[in-house]
């Protein structure tokens, strides 16, 4: 896949991500003269005949987000389609997801986790009393800017008081914060936000959501067990005013929840301590990996040079852009870059050598990866460095960005000799197709077993955590060119990218069917 000019009239300057069901450019305003997002569709959805999961919740997507104007929402400029895609333009975010606060060692202190929750309820009530339930509220969906600024995005999944293309009764959102009402077929409303808001709280405050486990076993916890208290769990009594708060929050009935976000803002702002700062201090944010955000005044312009889009993200930390919506849920975006500024000999942002590496060790891998991804490839070596010892980890660590499989199996084949590594998708679906030549039965599942009617809707219902809103489609597809489960299963694991967990959905596909 290459990285068109153009989308519409705006100037392409790089890629930010890839998601299920498109990817998120980097892009130039001509006629404000700023930086960009660009979110787009792939035509072929667009013109499939599941137009009300996945175009029309798109336009859904655009006009939810179009109608908010708020200091903690990523602004929606315009909708628009054109030959190859339909596509959302907003705002350009520099800065980092929530995520990246607060995964392990990393943690914020009480006065940051309510600076953070007081931004995020004041959005999330605007976006309420606009009619706009966000439903999948979670920290991968919270960019905190280079100013400190947290601002909600990803209303891919949102639903609107006058749209009733995302039924009250589907099960949408991420595990772990999902509202019990969205597993037990009641209606949803505002609430369903709440809950999540106090998953994301005791997170913070906990280092652990309050329901782990495996996608069912999270279920049957929201839907029928109650959390462990706050101050138990993080085993410090100091937390133990916020139980209350999160017991109103993450109550299983909607009626005995936090009636809105600003009620349940004001029953935390009751807690603090001192005088809570509007933004996050600048001594806790995360330093931009782009020295210049607004690469797009200086980058030269992108015409007729197709550049390879990454078939996964690498395995290095999330970079300062705006993530897409169904974007590999767990993914972390890729760095922004354009085929004319490796060919110009623009330089790469600048990443020191991590300690105790020799620079000409990584200029070398540097060397070999930059055929594939351009002038980039110096900051996907070095920051995949950190933490690592040998060269052969740096390679695996960066080879999710080469798109071409022999490319990727060449470079990696260096990690180790002429040992050739191949990635877990691939290596499921030849597994999957050795164990069919060999007569045997994967996973229990008698062979030769015919489709039957009710399997795509199983499918589909097990491909959702790995695939988003884009599994119903990928299950239509490919039970139509198939007449057995084994053909079935096949098909599915060859369109999964490789960062899926190919023996998961394998095995999740198998247990669907019974």
């Amino acid at each position: 896949m290459s990285v068109p000019s153009h989308v519409g009239p705006y100037p392409i300057r790089g890629v930010i991500g890839q998601g299920a069901m498109g990817m998120v450019y980097l892009a130039h305003d001509p006629v404000i003269d700023r930086p960009v997002a660009i979110k787009t569709i792939h035509r072929r959805l667009l013109e499939s005949s599941d137009e009300t999961s996945v175009a029309a919740r798109f336009r859904v997507e655009a006009k939810a987000a179009g109608r908010l104007t708020h200091r903690n929402i990523v602004s929606v400029y315009q909708f628009g389609e054109d030959s190859d895609c339909a596509y959302i333009v907003m705002e350009y975010v520099a800065g980092r997801n929530l995520r990246e606060y607060v995964q392990p060692p990393r943690k914020l202190e009480v006065p940051q986790v309510l600076c953070v929750m007081q931004q995020l309820l004041d959005g999330l009530h605007y976006a309420h009393e606009r009619g706009i339930v966000h439903r999948d509220i979670k920290p991968a969906n919270l960019l905190i800017t280079d100013e400190g600024r947290l601002k909600i995005t990803d209303f891919g999944i949102a639903r609107t008081e006058s749209s009733n293309l995302t039924r009250a009764t589907s099960i949408i959102g991420s595990p772990g914060y999902i509202a019990p009402e969205q597993y037990t077929d009641r209606d949803i409303d505002r609430r369903v936000d709440v809950f999540s808001a106090g998953v994301l709280l005791y997170r913070m405050l906990s280092g652990t959501t309050p329901f782990v486990g495996t996608d069912d076993a999270i279920m049957y916890k929201i839907v029928y067990e109650a959390h462990k208290p706050l101050s138990e769990q993080a085993k410090d009594a100091a937390l133990a005013p916020f139980d209350a708060v999160l017991d109103k929050a993450l109550a299983k009935n909607p009626a005995e929840r936090y009636s809105s976000a600003l009620a349940m803002r004001t029953a935390l702002l009751a807690l603090a301590t001192e005088t809570l700062p509007e933004v996050l201090p600048a001594h806790i944010l995360l330093a931009p990996v782009l020295e210049d955000p607004d690469v797009t005044r200086a980058a030269p312009k992108a015409r007729d040079v197709p550049v390879p889009a990454p078939s996964s993200p690498p395995s290095s930390p999330s970079l300062p852009l705006v993530t897409g919506s169904a974007t590999t849920p767990h993914a972390p975006p890729t760095t922004p870059r354009t085929a004319a500024t490796s060919l110009a000999g623009t330089s790469p942002p600048s990443v020191p050598a991590p300690t105790g590496w020799d620079v000409g060790t990584l200029a070398e891998i540097e060397h070999e990866l930059a055929e594939h991804v351009g002038a980039v490839a110096r900051v996907l070596v070095r920051r995949a460095a950190r933490g690592l010892t040998s060269p052969a980890e740096v390679r695996h660590a960066v080879a999710g960005a080469i798109v071409d499989f022999e490319a990727r199996e060449h470079f990696l084949a260096k990690a180790g000799g002429t040992r050739t590594v191949i990635t877990a998708t691939a290596q499921a679906v030849t597994d999957f197709q050795s164990s069919q030549v060999a007569g045997e039965v994967p996973n229990g599942a008698p062979g030769g077993a015919p489709m039957r009617q009710g399997d795509v809707d199983k499918a589909a219902a097990a491909l959702l955590s790995s695939m988003g809103p884009i599994a119903r489609i990928v299950a239509k597809r490919c039970a139509a060119k198939s007449t057995t489960r084994e053909q079935f299963v096949a098909h599915v694991l060859e369109q999964l990218t490789p960062n899926v967990d190919a023996r998961r959905v394998q095995a999740d596909l198998w247990r669907a069917f019974g």
